[in-house]
């Protein structure tokens, strides 16, 4: 069994750990690619990653060995993230501790995600203004590579 509590706090720490103090389209390319290179490095191929900022995806890449499916699951974990504000792991475990569903909450399970994957994009001063997102690795994985590439791209900048 999970332990949903843990999980949760460790993403709301996260989430609090890694806002910007300002983040354009260029940021979000950089960003993206450092994902995108990060996953290929650390698993091998098969990973699809996405940023949007306000509302407006401005990256997307699917590397060789991703589908379609991928790119979906990223829409998904994308609209997870911008209904919640919150990472889209933290918002699986909210409602597995809480023993609620999307559908119990009118919320269409085709349209969310409940899985780790989507990060939130926050800036000081404006709140959560985008989202970055993985797909194609296990649920914790898709999740620990968004940390992994803000912990890098947090220490160089």
């Amino acid at each position: 069994m999970e332990d949903y509590r843990k999980i949760i706090e460790t993403c709301a720490a996260q989430e609090e750990k890694y806002v910007f103090d300002s983040f354009t389209r260029e940021n979000a390319m950089e960003l993206g690619k450092l994902i995108a290179e990060t996953a290929r490095d650390t698993y091998g191929t098969g990973i699809a990653v996405g940023v949007a900022v306000n509302g407006l995806k401005v990256f997307q890449y699917v590397d060789e060995g991703a589908t379609i499916h991928n790119a979906e699951w990223l829409d998904r974990k994308i609209a997870t993230v911008t209904q919640f504000h919150k990472s889209s792991l933290r918002v699986w475990a909210e409602f597995e501790d809480k023993g609620i569903t999307l559908a119990g909450e009118r919320l269409n399970p085709y349209q969310f995600a409940l899985c780790g994957g989507g990060f939130p994009l926050a800036v000081k001063g404006a709140g959560v203004i985008g989202v970055i997102a993985a797909s194609g690795l296990p649920h914790l994985d898709d999740h620990q590579i968004l940390i992994d590439v803000l912990e890098k791209w947090f220490g160089q900048n």
